[in-house]
């Protein structure tokens, strides 16, 4: 999900090496592959790719100027996240990709992900609050639509 805060511009060649290097260094157990065909292109999206079983690299692996723990995530977050929905894929996880379940998908792998060696523990803060605005999203669209039906009723 491309979250408004994140970054949007088009990534350069450093940064796009930052990421290959990053995402080498986290996958040292069990590599999954990177293509970074898209990350310099403004607005493209970072994503575990289901059905290639590889890494999409975006623009939006770089944190952007929001104030939410999405938004501020670091790269490093940003692709342990990643890897986490690749284990969770690997390990059998299947959930439904569209609202309001996939808030629930997207909280469990922030959750993952925070135990990542690697992270600082300011990362592993700010996926932690990931999880916690994505499942406090999921209860309020469930909240939405349950006043909705019951005003129908």
């Amino acid at each position: 999900m491309l979250a408004a805060g994140r970054n949007r511009e088009g990534l350069t060649p450093l940064q796009i090496e930052y990421c290959v290097e990053a995402w080498r260094v986290l996958c040292r157990s069990s590599p999954v592959a990177m293509d970074v065909s898209s990350a310099h292109r403004g607005r493209s999206r970072t994503r575990f790719n289901e059905g290639l079983g590889n890494l999409l690299l975006g623009a939006d692996a770089y944190p952007g100027q929001g104030t939410d723990a999405n938004s501020r995530m670091s790269t490093l977050a940003c692709l342990a996240h990643e890897l986490a929905h690749a284990e969770r894929y690997d390990a059998g996880y299947r959930r439904p990709p569209h609202l309001p379940d996939v808030l629930i998908d997207e909280a469990e792998t922030s959750l993952r992900a925070c135990f990542a060696s690697l992270l600082r523990s300011r990362d592993r803060e700010d996926l932690v609050e990931d999880a916690r605005d994505r499942l406090i999203a999921r209860l309020s669209y469930r909240g939405e639509h349950a006043s909705t039906n019951r005003s129908r009723a």
